[in-house]
Formats: structure tokens, sequence, C-alpha cells
């Protein structure tokens, strides 16, 4: 178990064309699940970013954007909000401000891009991370995701990704492991 600092230089990136787009994005693997097809990634996407493409995916998104913003859809996502992308969510007029960088929770195989909207389009949100309850159980995004101002301690049932957003840190938690003794506000993904 160890705290990744997302803003650190010593991390090592691959790159990745995200399907639709032209240039390609940086990519460091955070977690993936050994037995099902969940996987954590900090992406840092490169200034002038975009894809211009409408499509979707059978995989759900849930994105914590650290650094910058990503517009998607007609809406923006910035620090201090948690973007939801249920599978098969339309994705159009893509593209990012300089400097942005986001933890990315990806949950379903990964590939599947579609170009146009699918019959049965998910549902795109972006909420505040505030206190409280973000995300609760639903019928097609696994788990849950809440808001504490204070983590430290606090043991899970289940494996959870932890993002300190405010300081830029990332930890995945086994189930039943303490969080370790860091002060802020964390953004908690419960893989259940």
């Amino acid at each position: 178990m160890s705290i990744v600092e997302l803003d650190s230089p010593d991390l090592t990136w691959g790159q990745h064309t995200v399907a639709g787009a032209d240039v390609p994005a940086g990519m460091v693997m955070l977690h993936a699940d050994a037995e099902r097809p969940y996987r954590a990634v900090l992406v840092g996407f490169p200034d002038g970013w975009r894809r211009d493409v409408t499509g979707n995916q059978p995989a759900g998104e849930e994105m914590v954007v650290v650094s910058g913003a990503l517009h998607i859809s007609g809406r923006t996502c910035g620090t201090g909000e948690l973007l939801v992308a249920e599978p098969h969510t339309t994705r159009a007029a893509t593209s990012t401000e300089p400097g942005t960088r986001a933890v990315v929770w990806f949950t379903g195989a990964p590939g599947g891009w579609s170009e146009g909207e699918a019959e049965h389009p998910g549902k795109l949100d972006v909420v505040p991370i505030a206190p409280g309850l973000v995300r609760g159980p639903s019928a097609t995004l696994p788990g849950t995701i809440e808001v504490r101002d204070f983590v430290a301690g606090a043991v899970f049932d289940s494996d959870a990704d932890l993002v300190w957003p405010d300081t830029q840190r990332y930890l995945h938690l086994p189930a039943g492991t303490p969080a370790p003794q860091l002060p802020g506000r964390a953004v908690i993904r419960i893989w259940g």
C-alpha cells in the first residue's frame, strides 16, 4: 500500500490514443483489479487535446479532475467536481483546458468505442465534490462513491480507492485496512 503523488515528476507515463482522438493522452495505471474489469488510471491530457467525433463505449467512467478541466457533451468538469458517465453515455465535442489531469475509474472491459449515439445512451452527470454521498448504488455502475472531510483511520468492507483532490494524492486501500493519517477531503470509490 503506497500513496501516489499525482503531481510527481517521477511517475511512469505511458501513451494511449483515446478512441476517436487524434492525439494520445498520457496514462499511469494506478490499480487494476485482478478478477473484475475495474481499473483506476491517472490521465494527463496534452495541451490542446480534443476529440471531435461523437461516440459511446460500453465501459462506465467516473472521473475526479485534479487539475484543469474537461469539456464533454456541453458539460464542463473541473477541479472540485466529479464526472459520472454510465455505460454507453454519448461523448461529443470533448476537449480539455491546459494542464488537465484526472483520476479515472473504468468499470467494464476496455475498448468497444462506437461512433454515434447508442440506442440506449447512459446518463452523464457532473456533480460537486462535497461532503456526503456523491453516488449511491447503481444498476449500471458497481460500488459507490462518497466524499468525507476526514477519512484517516476509516476501514471499508470492500477494496476502495481514495483520492485527495486538494493535495493530489491517490491510494488503493485493500478491504479491512485502515486509511492512512492524511488530512483533507477525500473522494472514496468503494468497489463493493
